[in-house]
C-alpha cells in the first residue's frame, strides 16, 4: 500500500512539475514577444526579429511559435534580410503548415528567390554593409519548387534555376530542368526560353565530346521540335543553321569511328559507320570522305563523281535595310548656332535623295 501511494505521489509531482515549467516556458516567450513588440514599434527590427527567435525557441505552445515565427519573418522583411525571412517561412510550412496561408508564403518564397537572383544579399553585419552573406539562390529555388512545383511563378523560377547550372558546369542538372518546363508548362511563354536552353546545352555537349552519340541525338530531336513547334520564330533560322551543325559533327564522329576500325581491320564495321555517314549526313564534307573510303574498302561500291548533286545546306540570307537619307538635310542645329536658333535650319533646295523614281508617295500625306 504504501508502495503505490508512493509510485502515485512520484507521478503527480511530475506531472505537476511538467505543466509548471510549460507553464513558465511560454510565460518566458510572451516575455520575449512583449519586448519584441516594443523593438517593432521603434523600427529595430533586426533586434526584434532577433528577440522573436528566442520567443520560438522558449515558447511550448505550438500557436505561440507559430505566432512568433510570422512576426519575426515580418521583422526579417522590413530589415531587409530576405534569407532569414526565407529560413522562417520554411520553418512555417514545416512545422507549422496549419498556422500559415499556404499560397502567400509559398509566394513570397518565390519573390525572395527572384531578389536574389536579381543581386540581392543579405547584410551579415549591421555597421559593415559591405560584408554580405552567400548567395542562396539556388538552394531558396530549389526549397520553392519542392513546396509549390506547379505554382505560377515556377515556370519563370525553373528557367532561372537552369541557367544558373549552366553557368555553374552542371549541364545534367540543367537539361533536367528544361525538359520539366517542356513537360509540366508547355504552353507558357517559359517553354520557348526552355527549348532554346535545353538545345544550346545540347550543343555545347556535342562540341565537347559526344562518345555515344546521345547528345547529337537529343540535340536533334530538340531542334526538330522547336522548329515543328515555333515554325515562324525569329530564331528559325539559327536552329536550322545548329541542325546543320549537328550533322556536322555526328558525322565527323562516325566517320574518325569508321576509320578506326579500318586500321584496326575491322572492316565490316568500318563499312557500317561509314554507310551511316554516307545515308544520314550526305551533305558534309565528311560524306565525301566516307565513300572515298568506302570504296577503297568495299570494291563492288561505286563512289559517286564528286560533281554529283548532293543535298544543299541551308543558308540564310539576311535583309539589308539603309537608314532613310533625309530629304531636308540639317545646315546647323541649335547647339552650334551660338545661340542663334531655336530649330535646327534645313537646306530646302537640297535634295539628297539620288534615285527620286523609286520614292513611293503616301497620297495621305496631302
Amino acid at each position: 500500500m504504501k508502495f503505490c501511494l508512493r509510485n502515485l505521489f512520484a507521478v503527480c509531482s511530475f506531472f505537476f512539475l511538467s505543466v509548471m515549467s510549460l507553464a513558465a516556458s511560454d510565460t518566458e516567450a510572451n516575455q520575449f514577444i512583449r519586448e519584441a513588440s516594443v523593438q517593432r514599434e521603434n523600427e529595430s527590427f533586426r533586434k526584434a526579429a532577433e528577440t522573436y527567435m528566442k520567443a520560438v525557441m522558449m515558447a511550448d505552445s505550438q500557436v505561440i511559435k507559430a505566432n512568433a515565427l510570422i512576426s519575426a519573418a515580418v521583422c526579417f522583411r522590413n530589415a531587409k534580410l530576405y534569407g532569414k525571412e526565407f529560413d522562417c517561412i520554411e520553418r512555417l510550412l514545416k512545422e507549422h503548415i496549419s498556422h500559415v496561408n499556404f499560397q502567400r508564403a509559398v509566394e513570397r518564397q518565390y519573390e525572395i528567390a527572384d531578389d536574389f537572383f536579381n543581386g540581392h544579399r543579405d547584410i551579415a553585419v549591421p555597421w559593415l554593409p559591405f560584408i554580405k552573406e552567400a548567395d542562396r539562390t539556388v538552394e531558396f529555388y530549389e526549397a520553392a519548387l519542392k513546396n509549390a512545383s506547379c505554382a505560377k511563378q515556377a515556370p519563370d523560377a525553373k528557367l532561372r534555376l537552369g541557367r544558373i547550372y549552366q553557368e555553374q558546369s552542371k549541364p545534367e542538372k540543367a537539361i533536367a530542368m528544361f525538359r520539366e518546363i517542356l513537360t509540366m508548362h508547355p504552353e507558357t511563354k517559359s517553354a520557348r526560353y526552355a527549348s532554346l536552353e535545353l538545345i544550346h546545352t545540347y550543343i555545347y555537349l556535342v562540341r565537347s565530346g559526344d562518345g555515344d552519340g546521345i547528345w547529337s541525338k537529343s540535340a536533334r530531336n530538340a531542334l526538330n521540335d522547336f522548329l515543328k513547334k515555333y515554325p515562324k520564330d525569329p530564331e528559325v533560322p539559327w536552329a536550322k543553321q545548329s541542325l546543320e551543325e549537328i550533322n556536322r559533327l555526328e558525322a565527323k564522329r562516325l566517320y574518325a569511328i569508321g576509320k578506326y576500325y579500318h586500321r584496326m581491320g575491322r572492316n565490316d564495321l568500318a563499312e557500317r559507320y561509314l554507310a551511316q555517314v554516307i545515308r544520314e549526313h550526305g551533305a558534309t564534307e565528311d560524306s565525301k570522305e566516307s565513300e572515298r573510303l568506302l570504296a577503297e574498302i568495299n570494291k563492288n561500291y561505286k563512289q559517286p563523281p564528286a560533281d554529283a548533286l548532293r543535298k544543299e545546306k541551308f543558308v540564310h540570307t539576311f535583309q539589308r535595310n539603309t537608314i532613310p537619307l533625309e530629304q531636308e538635310p540639317v545646315m546647323v542645329v541649335p547647339e552650334n548656332s551660338d545661340g542663334k536658333w531655336l530649330l535646327p535650319v534645313r537646306d530646302l533646295k537640297k535634295n539628297v535623295i539620288e534615285n527620286t523614281s523609286e520614292r513611293k508617295v503616301n497620297t495621305n500625306e496631302f
